[in-house]
């Protein structure tokens, strides 16, 4: 009896570990981009190339343009963390800050972080223009 408990104790704890490397912002970023891949890639072919407006279907929280020396679209995930995090398009396939903020990125084994103050990141490519991001203040 007591082996049992241990080995489903064992199972419990090892789907625990598993769902929340599974949840982790990069990963949740990544798996909808990557299934969403094709509609996404057009709405952003619409957007800079013919100037129609952005689109997004309900499991974002909100999608964001923002202007700057290399624009943005920034796709924000509802989070199950503090913080923000999501994916943006960059159509010049630059690393950006949340927000397009004009502060310096350093680059990282895995990406790139940046700090505004109290507020910090960081931001990985998924693949070419398309890029995640988490966010902390």
């Amino acid at each position: 009896m007591k082996n049992r408990r241990l080995s489903l104790l064992a199972a419990l704890l090892a789907a625990i570990v598993g769902l929340s490397l599974y949840l982790t912002p990069k990963r949740r970023a990544g798996r909808y981009v990557a299934a969403h891949w094709e509609t996404l890639q057009a709405d952003m072919d619409a957007y800079f190339l013919r100037g129609e407006p952005l689109r997004y279907d309900a499991p974002l929280e909100t999608v964001n343009s923002w202007p700057g020396e290399h624009p943005m679209v920034e796709y924000i995930l509802p989070a199950l963390r503090p913080g923000h995090y999501g994916f943006y398009y960059s159509p010049d396939d630059v690393p950006l800050a949340l927000q397009n903020a004009a502060v310096p990125l350093e680059e990282t084994a895995d990406g790139w972080r940046w700090q505004d103050g109290d507020v910090s990141g960081e931001t990985r490519r998924l693949s070419p223009r398309w890029f995640s991001f988490t966010c902390r203040s």
